[in-house]
């Protein structure tokens, strides 16, 4: 036996223990899936009637002021006149930035504020004030979304305020389909600021400007639009835009952040158009 030879093997087989050991201990690390941009997401061509883009959307989630595209349609659909003068009625839960206690402003004006500015008082004096009464006009929202198909959903408030207001993406696209045939969604939808008018307590005409809560006013023709948010519902937002012969809604539920959520919306609005 050669004798010289002996440390050569041990070194070798040092080194072949030394690379097992650390294969051994390194273990690939475990990569999380991405996390999804929204809880939901549904791209919907009316045109061809097909579905684009489909995630979670049969899921249950509060909707948050999306709620009032109900409310407002039940309001129409009952043929309440909008030219009635309502007297504003302090509330415990919803608030303004605009109306005041003992405001007189038109039913018309409401509908309004509630769809352009999201006011929650606006919408609460809309069920408060109807003439069927708040506890009739609920049961209307709840019986019309089923009228409508809307078989997840539920109302039990007209603001969006309550996390129990709660929808799915695919049944808002089913309403959406029922609010254009009002103009009133589309002239909401796309006006930036608006002017309203509203009696003062002493009796002066006083005129309110309001801000669309809706970054994409104006932007595309849209039909129907409105956006939400909560913190158990997230930034959500509801579309239906035509533009250049198509029409599409485009429904997103429960994204963490505000400019994720317009972000989000003007990446899937630039590229479906781009592609179609």
């Amino acid at each position: 036996m050669n004798m010289g030879s002996i440390p050569v093997r041990r070194t070798i087989a040092l080194f072949f223990a030394l690379v097992l050991s650390c294969t051994a201990v390194a273990k690939p690390k475990h990569v999380a899936p991405p996390a999804l941009e929204a809880r939901a997401v549904l791209l919907f061509d009316q045109k061809t009637n097909t579905i684009k883009e489909a995630i979670n959307i049969h899921k249950r989630l509060p909707i948050a002021s999306i709620s009032k595209l109900m409310t407002a349609y039940v309001v129409l659909e009952s043929n309440a006149s909008l030219d009635e003068k309502i007297k504003i009625v302090p509330q415990a839960v919803q608030s303004s930035r605009t109306l005041k206690s003992g405001m007189i402003v038109t039913r018309g004006e409401l509908l309004h504020m509630a769809l352009i500015a999201s006011d929650n008082l606006a919408a609460k004096m809309l069920a408060d004030l109807h003439p069927t009464g708040y506890i009739e006009f609920m049961n209307e929202m709840n019986r019309t979304a089923k009228r409508l198909g809307m078989l997840n959903t539920g109302f039990i408030e007209p603001s969006g305020l309550s996390v129990f207001n709660t929808s799915t993406a695919w049944d808002l696209h089913l309403l959406n389909s029922a609010l254009v045939k009002y103009s009133l969604f589309n002239d909401a939808a796309m006006r930036k600021t608006a002017t309203q008018y509203a009696q003062s307590k002493n009796g002066r005409l006083q005129q309110i400007v309001i801000r669309n809560t809706n970054a994409f006013a104006g932007e595309y023709d849209i039909k129907v639009g409105k956006t939400g948010f909560t913190n158990p519902a997230g930034w959500c937002i509801s579309l239906v835009v035509k533009h250049q012969g198509q029409e599409f809604d485009l429904i997103v539920l429960g994204v963490s952040s505000k400019k994720l959520r317009n972000d989000l919306v003007a990446s899937k609005l630039k590229d479906y158009i781009s592609t179609n």
